[in-house]
């Protein structure tokens, strides 16, 4: 990168590229701070609203997540309305016998965790943000490049009507997933593993009432979880070699729901009122460093997993929360929020916690599958 010269005048504290669920929560975190925060977001209104029409994903949050969201004001009885509790996960291979069973009671908590919405949580955040913060977000606006120095960093961007612009700030974070487009223009290493997995994603309408157990089970392609869902009905992460995905993607409802049913043992008595099927390939992001020169990544830009035991998006949220801890800490002596010993106590912080789930669930796929 070039170096920038001295902004006369910053447009704003923090620009985030990334308008998804983690840079909309690290925009709340941060403004809830008293930072100055704009989001760039690829996508326009109209695409938001179509993709909370269709889109089946939705994220096994831990309790410590849902309590991490609650006191930020983010998980209000709105969210909590369109989340399901886990009150129990069960464990088990498909061809063995045996189970293992984990309960909220004997954790000592009211809930191990809720299953949420994605798009609902992008609702919820992108309202809080549009109510207390006014003109944060620009839509339709593509991160091309970036520049920076001892002042600030000054993005590059392409607008909607295909304009370009530049914005100024004091701290640049790619929460632009896991093809970060920030992340290669730091130049950072990054590792990558094809898993030659796809994860099928749909919801449907159990026969039984989940009665909020989770269900995780073992089969020969990869991990298959059913998690409890708003309205009685039940999340299917279904994670299978890339030749299975592509005969199960092509299987009418009723002979996919069959092949659900089999597979969890009749575990919930089958299944009816299916959504649409999507198919997601699974591959390790790791890069080597998650910062440079007045820039961050976090969320999928970070680090990119496989879904098995859930533990994706807690992750992302832990980055939320640490960084907004980093940049919070540090202002009273020095309110820089880009300057490099901050970002570079922030990513020794963050290894350690990297290195333990990055390395549980990569272990337990190359183990087990």
């Amino acid at each position: 990168m070039t170096s920038a010269s001295q902004p006369t005048e910053l447009n704003t504290d923090v620009l985030i590229a990334g308008g998804g669920m983690v840079g909309l929560s690290q925009a709340w975190a941060l403004h809830c701070a008293g930072w100055r925060v704009c989001v760039l977001e690829q996508n326009s209104p109209s695409d938001h609203a179509d993709k909370s029409n269709y889109d089946p994903r939705l994220s096994a949050l831990s309790d410590g997540s849902w309590r991490y969201l609650q006191s930020l004001g983010v998980a209000g009885h709105e969210l909590a309305n369109q989340a399901a509790k886990i009150n129990e996960v069960r464990v088990f291979n498909q061809h063995r016998f045996g189970l293992t069973r984990i309960s909220a009671e004997q954790a000592g908590t009211d809930a191990l965790g809720q299953v949420v919405p994605n798009a609902a949580l992008i609702k919820r955040l992108s309202s809080l943000l549009d109510q207390h913060v006014g003109d944060w977000r620009i839509d339709g606006a593509q991160y091309q490049s970036h520049s920076s120095d001892d002042f600030g960093v000054v993005v590059q961007v392409r607008l909607a009507d295909g304009s370009s612009g530049s914005i100024t700030a004091r701290l640049l974070i790619g929460a632009d997933g896991a093809c970060s487009a920030v992340r290669e223009a730091c130049g950072i290493q990054t590792q990558y593993h094809d898993y030659q997995q796809t994860a099928v994603v749909t919801t449907a309408l159990p026969k039984r009432h989940h009665n909020h157990i989770a269900h995780e089970c073992f089969t020969n392609g990869g991990p298959l979880a059913v998690l409890p869902a708003a309205d009685g009905r039940v999340s299917v992460v279904w994670v299978m070699r890339k030749n299975q995905a592509e005969r199960r993607m092509a299987l009418g409802n009723t002979a996919f729901a069959a092949e659900l049913k089999a597979a969890l043992g009749g575990r919930l008595g089958g299944f009816t009122d299916l959504a649409p099927r999507y198919a997601y390939p699974l591959t390790l992001v790791r890069p080597r460093e998650v910062r440079a020169k007045r820039t961050v990544l976090i969320g999928n830009a970070a680090h990119s997993l496989h879904p098995v035991a859930g533990q994706g998006f807690n992750l992302c949220l832990r980055d939320v929360r640490d960084l907004s801890r980093a940049l919070n800490a540090d202002r009273g002596q020095k309110p820089d929020p880009g300057a490099d010993a901050l970002l570079a106590n922030y990513a020794a912080m963050r290894q350690p916690d990297y290195q333990r789930i990055i390395g549980l669930t990569d272990a337990l796929v190359r183990g087990f599958f």
